[in-house]
């Protein structure tokens, strides 16, 4: 999952209405993740981590485009399909 969270996060951002894109250092990389109106943590690649991420240090950080970016889109269709839904 290292090297994913990004998209993940992304993709996630825009399947679930009301989620909050957040960012922080962990383990000497960047980590994205959400959390959503209730403050829960959603993060789709958390097991790439030896340690717990310190959920409670990070920041609420925007994407780099509003509309999915075309990894994000893709991994979106493939969410989908796997779910049936269009």
């Amino acid at each position: 999952m290292a090297g994913h969270c990004y998209v993940a996060s992304e993709a996630l951002y825009h399947l679930i209405p009301g989620t909050c894109p957040q960012f922080i250092w962990h383990e000497g990389s960047p980590h994205w993740f959400l959390r959503d109106t209730g403050g829960a943590v959603l993060d789709a690649t958390a097991d790439q981590f030896s340690t717990s991420v310190p959920y409670e240090k990070a920041k609420g950080k925007g994407f780099l485009t509003k509309s999915p970016s075309k990894r994000a889109k893709t991994v979106i269709k493939r969410v989908q399909d796997i779910l049936g839904a269009t």
